[in-house]
């Protein structure tokens, strides 16, 4: 089976301006998303609403769907998986620069998976892990407030510290609280970034799947809590309204598990990422060829990828070297609607999901970029 480099749109990675934009546009200078400046700006990133969501369930945001365009729908970054791009989202770098380059990696350093999400530990400080100089504490530098707004349980978390240090958090846990403490915000007088994170539909969506009816009524209110809020903003304040990424739905007769194909040659290590992008390591890097024989008979559900050529290719933009450490040897990328496990690698539940991402098909990578007042 031959290795393949699926083609990757030009944008792929885009989200990495918007919140360094935002940035920009308080101080009143030329930003990647052509923001005019703002005394304050708002933006609100819906986890896993990708702009292919938003079209299909139309009838249930019919705000949303009045405002996407070919200008506002953008491409989130490589792997379609939120530790990646809330990352490149909050320094305004790729994933090989701040180096959360994927959902699970495998940390050689001490021989153990780390998951960049939940799975911080007293071996993973997030100032080292990310050292890049995060978008929040830009503002700070510049004596700007930068807010976050999210719920208490991911306020000391290992994740935000190595994403929005220094930022001022906010906690509100429903949509609408967080949406009045936008509104706080907003109506006050002093000049700010804020950052609003709303992961209900992520959720829901991978537990029930987007086309289901729960999913379609949760997408529905917030439309029309978004729509209010929009209409009610100052005029010296913009909104931006994003996502980190889409999701595609599947099946039980979908889900492969290669765990024969996987041991066969000894030489895989580790299989983390994503369900949609299996991250391979090997203990050999000459074993690549032997390991992608080895999965030939499950070949019509991938693209196998050597690490080196998607690096080459610039899926990662620039990729300084401890993004290169964390990053495997080979990725399977998931074509159509399957999804690939190991399973000793995979938890359970991971089973039991019927919406998942990761993976390059519109469906995950397309997602709103929505400015309104600028």
């Amino acid at each position: 089976m031959p290795l393949t480099l699926p083609a990757v749109p030009n944008a792929l990675g885009n989200i990495r301006n918007v919140f360094t934009s935002g940035l920009l546009s308080l101080q009143g200078l030329t930003n990647p998303l052509n923001l005019s400046h703002k005394q304050k700006v708002i933006v609100i990133l819906i986890d896993g609403l990708g702009a292919e969501q938003i079209m299909q369930r139309s009838g249930h945001a019919p705000w949303l769907n009045s405002l996407l365009s070919k200008k506002s729908i953008s491409v989130c970054g490589f792997p379609a998986t939120t530790s990646a791009n809330i990352a490149s989202f909050a320094t305004g770098d790729s994933p090989g620069q701040h180096g959360l380059v994927g959902h699970r990696v495998w940390d050689r350093k001490h021989d153990e998976q780390i998951n960049l999400l939940v799975g911080w530990n007293e071996r993973t400080d997030p100032r080292v892990w990310q050292p890049r100089q995060t978008v929040s504490e830009r503002a700070l530098a510049l004596g700007l407030q930068c807010n976050v707004v999210a719920a208490s349980e991911y306020r000391d978390t290992g994740y935000t510290e190595a994403t929005m240090r220094e930022a001022n958090f906010i906690a509100a846990n429903s949509w609408q609280e967080k949406l009045e403490a936008a509104r706080a915000i907003v109506n006050s007088k002093q000049q700010s970034l804020t950052y609003l994170y709303i992961p209900e539909l992520d959720k829901f969506g991978h537990q029930n799947g987007w086309s289901s009816s729960g999913w379609a009524a949760m997408l529905e209110e917030l439309d029309a809590t978004l729509r209010s809020f929009c209409e009610q903003v100052p005029k010296d304040t913009g909104v931006v309204i994003t996502a980190d990424h889409g999701m595609i739905e599947t099946s039980k007769p979908r889900q492969l598990v290669l765990d024969d194909s996987y041991d066969k040659s000894g030489s895989v290590q580790f299989v983390g990422g994503d369900t949609r992008v299996n991250y391979v390591y090997l203990d050999d890097i000459g074993a690549v060829d032997q390991v992608v024989a080895d999965l030939e008979p499950f070949s019509y559900a991938f693209d196998a990828v050597r690490t080196e050529e998607a690096i080459a290719a610039n899926w990662f933009g620039e990729v300084l070297q401890p993004a290169r450490d964390r990053l495997p040897e080979l990725m399977l990328l998931a074509k159509s609607d399957f999804t690939l496990y190991h399973s000793k690698y995979f938890k359970s539940r991971s089973f039991d999901m019927i919406a998942h991402h990761g993976s390059l098909s519109s469906a995950e990578i397309r997602v709103p970029l929505i400015r309104i007042g600028f």
